[in-house]
């Protein structure tokens, strides 16, 4: 059986392209990637799939790195696919998350990816048998778990996309040879012999040692891997039901929670495995989260009703109120500045700030609301026409609680009102006058910006989320 037609037996009998949708495949120019392209435009007509592709540059090579760019896409061209060309900074991404370089590049690659897709498309992958052994080792040494002893599957899927990988029955040489076969040229990253990256150091290093005691060693390990799929498919159900009735999901995965009272009676292996696939379903990445902090995890759930546990990637583990969740710290939104004075003459004001869209106009006090709405407000113009900073929480905010002009905190405010600390960050405070509340997006306003029999301008904001669900017109107790 020829190359091409191991490609597409391989496809079928990992149920690949089943559905409809678009397929976006990763080329960088390197021999694995060209190859994977190639077998999918000469399958394209068999498959029934329209073919796309992006290219990725992570502006870490310089002119080496343009250049591969610049390959790809003309190989691309030349086979009438269109092709994008990304341009990111991995570099800036490493030191803005502390993360490895080789981690910032792959995360950034993979946004990349879902930025260009939708939901329902598919994005193809150029891994093989030597990177389904690596990566199985690479967990190993980690301690992921039983979960990372099945290292790459022909087909997952991440963010509503599905992800192929149609090589990965394949050998490095078997790819090598197909692109000689064809006389097709590819580019090589020379940081790919880098062995000061784990992966490289064990595809450098140990594979070709592991080489010498059994020539077999690659497929034997990728055979394995998928034997302890096989099996964990069929153990996991009962803790993949549990893990289901414990979550928690949020709009993004980065919100999904846990409901920690359906882990507390769980045997000790069913919890560490359900907090582990809590993990890799939540955080950003998995990579460095190993079985030591799995089983500090699984013992804090035992003996602590609250704690904060620091994870690998500046993230951080929460229990409060019975339920886990993740955050990111250091994450913050704005400020962004909302200048009032042009509503004075032009009447109305309309801005579009992260996911939030606010509408503004000024009104008489006899037209403003009755019934307050959770996500529509008439405040007291007057009190704060010297401008609004839309931010997140910041150290030292407060409301005015009542016309005697007594103060609590945000965190005194979100605390009575049981809301956790991961969505406290979250929810979009306009604040004026430094740290002076005057509406926390969502939920309450200050009292002294509310309309009054004083009051004789008001200033009617409503705001517009990016995936409101129909909340706009629900009420607000405050």
């Amino acid at each position: 059986m020829d190359f091409t037609e191991a490609t597409y037996s391989f496809i079928r009998s990992s149920g690949m392209f089943r559905q409809k949708g678009s397929v976006t495949v990763g080329i960088s120019g390197g021999a694995d990637s060209v190859c994977l392209f190639l077998q999918l435009n000469k399958l394209k007509e068999r498959l029934g799939i329209d073919l796309r592709a992006i290219t990725v540059e992570h502006g870490i090579r310089g002119s080496e790195s343009e250049k591969d760019s610049e390959f790809a896409r003309e190989l691309c061209q030349s086979h009438g696919v269109s092709c994008k060309v990304v341009r990111v900074d991995a570099s800036a991404r490493a030191r803005e998350k502390g993360i490895s370089l080789e981690e910032a590049a792959r995360q950034l690659r993979y946004q990349a990816f879902f930025d260009n897709t939708k939901e329902g498309d598919y994005i193809a992958i150029a891994h093989h048998l030597e990177d389904q052994a690596e990566t199985v080792l690479f967990h190993m040494i980690r301690g992921s778990g039983v979960r990372g002893l099945i290292g790459i599957r022909p087909v997952t899927e991440m963010r509503g996309r599905h992800i192929v990988r149609p090589l990965l029955f394949a050998t490095k040489d078997q790819i090598l040879a197909e692109l000689s076969v064809l006389g097709q040229e590819y580019r090589t990253d020379k940081t790919n012999s880098d062995i000061r990256y784990a992966r490289n150091r064990i595809r450098e290093v140990i594979m070709p040692e592991l080489m010498k005691i059994n020539k077999g060693a690659i497929r034997h390990i990728c055979e394995s891997a998928e034997s302890v799929g096989e099996l964990y498919d069929h153990f996991i159900s009962e803790e993949k039901e549990l893990y289901q009735r414990a979550l928690v999901p949020g709009d993004r995965k980065e919100e999904n929670r846990l409901i920690v009272k359906e882990l507390i009676a769980l045997p000790d292996s069913s919890r560490r495995m359900i907090i582990m696939e809590y993990l890799r379903d939540t955080l950003s990445s998995i990579k460095d989260v190993g079985r030591a902090h799995i089983e500090r995890i699984s013992g804090l759930l035992e003996d602590s009703a609250h704690f904060s546990y620091s994870l690998p990637g500046r993230a951080e583990l929460k229990l409060e109120y019975g339920m886990l969740s993740v955050t990111y710290p250091e994450e913050q939104t704005g400020p962004y500045l909302i200048d009032l004075s042009g509503l004075e003459s032009d009447g109305e004001y309309s801005a579009e700030l992260g996911d939030i869209t606010f509408e503004m106009r000024i009104m008489k006090p006899e037209k403003a609301l009755i019934e307050p709405k959770t996500y529509e407000k008439c405040l007291d113009y007057d009190k704060i026409k010297k401008g609004l900073c839309l931010r997140d929480h910041r150290e030292g905010d407060f409301f005015t609680i009542d016309r005697q002009g007594h103060r609590k905190s945000y965190k005194d405010y979100c605390r009575n009102q049981k809301i956790q600390t991961t969505d406290r960050g979250r929810i979009p405070l306009l604040v004026y006058e430094n740290s002076h509340i005057a509406w926390a997006v969502g939920y309450r306003i200050s009292e002294d910006v509310k309309v009054t029999e004083a009051t004789r301008r008001v200033l009617w904001i409503k705001a517009i989320l990016e995936e409101d669900n129909g909340r706009q017109n629900q009420s607000h107790a405050h």
